[in-house]
This record gives structure tokens, sequence and C-alpha cells, in this order.
């Protein structure tokens, strides 16, 4: 798998702080706190680019700082990096939006209940469960048959969603 740097992400901003930034001289520490990388990676940055070295640490004009950030923006592997992340927010929006459509209904069911609960819809529903705008009642005689019951009504909800909500809206005023 090629590298994909974290820090590709931070680049556009990193170039616009430099932009207005009043330094003519940017070093090691900056492009740290700029792009988010460690004391290697910034120096490894910064060396093709150093004209200066202020005690033991190297430094390179802002612009071709900025210049250089540029080009690595432009590149290949940030154009591949920005459609990745790109392509994971369309999948993640949308198995959000599949997750508000469609909510999974999370009970859990002891295996030998599966049987006993065979709904198809609300038509299905056994007596005792009701749905009215506002209301849902559930009458039982003992706790097990009130979660067969409740668990009927759950699968009833999702496989018909729609129909459900049709049965429990208060009109609207």
């Amino acid at each position: 798998m090629p590298d994909k740097p974290l820090w590709f992400d931070r680049l556009q901003e990193a170039i616009r702080q430099l932009e207005h930034a009043t330094e003519t001289w940017v070093d090691r520490a900056t492009l740290e706190t700029l792009l988010g990388v460690g004391r290697r990676r910034a120096q490894q940055l910064l060396a093709p680019l150093a004209r200066r070295r202020v005690g033991t640490s190297i430094v390179a004009r802002r612009g071709e700082v900025i210049a250089y950030l540029q080009r690595i923006r432009a590149g290949e592997k940030a154009q591949e990096e920005d459609r990745r992340r790109e392509h994971l927010w369309t999948q993640l929006s949308q198995a959000r939006e599949e997750w508000i459509q469609h909510p999974p209904v999370l009970v859990e069911v002891p295996h030998a209940q599966i049987r006993k609960v065979a709904v198809q819809d609300f038509e299905g529903l056994p007596e005792g469960v009701e749905l009215a705008p506002g209301v849902i009642t559930v009458r039982f005689v003992d706790p097990d048959q009130a979660l067969r019951k409740l668990m009927a009504l759950a699968i009833a909800i999702s496989q018909n969603r729609q129909g459900f909500d049709e049965r429990v809206s208060l009109p609207s005023a």
C-alpha cells in the first residue's frame, strides 16, 4: 500500500497560514506545528529548501516553503489521497443515511423465541399489541409473552418503518 502521510490534509491550511505570516524564514518547529508532524519529518521537508543555519537549526525562505508545499499539494499522491478521502466520506454519508432511513432493531432474543415470532407486517401483530396516533399498547400476562410481543412489534417496524410512522404519528395541527 502506498505511503499516505496524515499531514496531506493539513497542507492547504499550512499554506494559508504561511501566506499570512510576517516572518521571512521558516524553521523546523514552525513546520512541525503547521503540519502536525514530528521533528524528523519537518527536517526532511525543510532540508531541500534550507538556505541558512541558525545555530544547529536550518531555515528556509517562507516563499520557497509555500511553493514547495503547493507542489506537494498538487502532486499525484496528494490528489490520490484527496480522492480516497472523498470516496470514504461518500461511503460514510451513504451508510449514515441508510442507518437513518432503516435503523436496525437492536434487541436480544433467545434463539428459541425467534421461531415463535412470525410477523410479516402490522396486520400480523399478536393480540394485545395496538398502535394508534401517539399510543402504543402492549398487553401481556408474563414477561416472556411481553418479550415476544415487543419482538413482533420490532420486526414489523424494521420491515415497514413508513407504515409504523403513519400509524403512530399525531395528526398535524
